[in-house]
């Protein structure tokens, strides 16, 4: 059956106010028009099929000196600050030597200890594989649990977790938690503790210990009390895995798959919806997401504002092997994974490349990083919201030139109900004038536009870098790097966020009322 969606999808031209923006679309989406004079969606949605860039509220960006070496290793509006802290190469309180390749990361834990206030996060570290076992993160500590020491094709499986501790206003401490991974790339945050780390591999090799790779794993937040569980949650799917996100409300989870052309969105019911460590290796349902009424739907090339009803279809064999199979979406055989090929064959839809993903206030947000300049036509990422109680999925960025979104990729929501969102582009795609430059932080205005936040500004020498203690061998230009696993603190002070390369972490403050965040 072909692919081509019908005129038949609804385009809700929303008029008037934030009051109607809330009525008609709920969520914190909603929440924020309420409050910004100038959020009604109905200018963009009648007069756009894409997303525009906007000035920020913020103001402009300039080069700040990041607070923990003097370095201005980011570019901010007036008023910000931020501490830098676990950089490559850096030693952690554990001993061990921090690993690179910085990627999705979550607030798992807000606590008082004494008077002091505690949070505690876990993030990813996007590596692949090595010929030298002492790669592996958490190597020689019996106390960091490991999925797989064995080889496949000779090489380790290096990449996995470290757990970081914010207090009061500092950062105090980090160690490894999780190792024997394969690309972790992103994950998400339970609410009993803990985090889900989430292997970006379609692999259907099996190791010399016996072990697959594609799967989702859990870390807890303080390893000497609970070590992380090294089996990984088989029924969550073994897939090109990117963000996990849950519902507290019924306490469901929505996963994305980096997989080209060949992914949706899933949808995973645990059998135990109490929650707790561990609770997720009970097993459950897996689904995918289709549009009633149109089998395997191309939703690669939507306009702004453009409405879909959807429902859910079974995925019966969440482990089965990937394969190559002929896609109508794209007129020729696309590589999928086993979970993508049983919702495939169920109807269910098709997006570019499926990246964060955030659940709020009943809606799930997510982003499609595709960026492409040939058929079925030119387009630099979407973001998307999957409004759950009436089922209707609603494009709402649609960006068609790298200057307005490049590759939209981890997502957040602000307390204070922003949107906020990670580059990881680069240089090639449409409307790339004037030339890009660097990756930004960039924030989704309510009427579907989008502002610049945060720019990339590392551009350091080695002797700069050894200057003030740190590796002369992250030394380089890398402003067109991608950022990566923001999130913000629950009393919405802080943001925390990633440099995935050279791999930093800062933790940015300010006037975060002067604009949406």
């Amino acid at each position: 059956m072909s692919s081509q969606i019908p005129d038949f999808s609804r385009r809700r031209l929303l008029q008037g106010s934030g009051a109607a923006v809330a009525a008609a679309f709920g969520g914190p989406i909603a929440a924020l028009a309420s409050r910004v004079a100038e959020a009604s969606v109905a200018p963009s949605c009648q007069a756009a099929t894409a997303s525009a860039l906007i000035d920020s509220p913020y103001g402009p960006t300039a080069p700040v000196a990041d607070l923990s070496t003097g370095l201005p290793l980011i570019e901010l509006p007036p008023g910000f600050s931020y501490k830098s802290y676990g950089w490559t190469g850096d030693t952690m309180s554990d001993g061990l030597v921090t690993p690179g390749a910085h990627d999705g990361m979550g607030v798992v834990v807000s606590r008082r200890v004494g008077r002091s206030q505690e949070i505690i996060l876990v993030r990813n570290h996007e590596r692949s594989t090595s010929s030298n076992a002492a790669n592996i993160v958490g190597a020689g500590r019996s106390s960091v649990s490991k999925y797989d020491t064995g080889t496949t094709a000779g090489v380790y499986q290096i990449g996995g977790n470290t757990n970081l501790v914010w207090r009061d206003g500092n950062w105090v401490g980090s160690f490894a938690s999780l190792g024997g991974l394969n690309r972790p790339c992103a994950g998400g945050a339970t609410t009993w503790g803990s985090w889900l780390s989430n292997e970006e591999i379609r692999s259907n090799n099996v190791s010399s210990t016996g072990k697959r790779h594609g799967y989702i794993f859990e870390v807890p937040a303080d390893i000497s009390v609970r070590a992380a569980n090294p089996e990984p949650i088989v029924a969550m799917g073994r897939m090109a895995h990117e963000a996990s996100a849950l519902d507290p409300e019924t306490g469901y989870w929505y996963l994305t798959e980096d997989q080209g052309n060949a992914n949706t969105l899933y949808r995973f019911r645990p059998y135990n919806l109490q929650g707790g460590l561990d609770s997720l290796h009970a097993g459950g349902t897996l689904q995918g997401l289709a549009v009633r009424g149109v089998r395997n739907a191309d939703l690669r090339m939507t306009t702004l504002c453009q409405e879909y009803i959807c429902e859910w279809v079974d995925i019966a064999d969440p482990d089965l092997d990937g394969a190559t199979v002929f896609s109508s979406a794209t007129g020729g055989s696309v590589s999928m994974s086993g979970p993508f090929r049983q919702a495939w064959a169920n109807g269910a839809a098709t997006f570019g490349a499926n990246e964060g993903c955030w659940v709020a206030n009943g809606v799930v947000y997510f982003t499609d990083k595709q960026v492409s300049t040939s058929a079925p036509g030119a387009r630099a990422g979407r973001i998307w919201a999957l409004h759950l109680a009436s089922m209707t999925l609603k494009a709402i960025f649609v960006s068609n030139s790298l200057q307005v979104g490049n590759s939209p990729d981890n997502i957040c929501i602000s307390p204070r109900g922003g949107l906020l969102f990670c580059e990881d582009g680069g240089t090639s795609g449409p409307g790339n004038v004037p030339a890009i430059t660097s990756q930004h932080l960039k924030v989704l205005h309510p009427n579907g536009s989008s502002y610049v936040f945060a720019k990339h500004n590392f551009n350091f020498t080695s002797a700069q870098l050894t200057a003030v203690g740190k590796s002369g061998s992250l030394a380089g230009d890398r402003r067109n790097t991608e950022w990566a696993g923001c999130v913000f603190s629950p009393d919405g002070r802080v943001l925390f966020v990633n440099l995935y390369t050279p791999g930093i972490t800062l933790a940015i403050t300010g006037p975060w009322e002067r604009g949406t965040l």
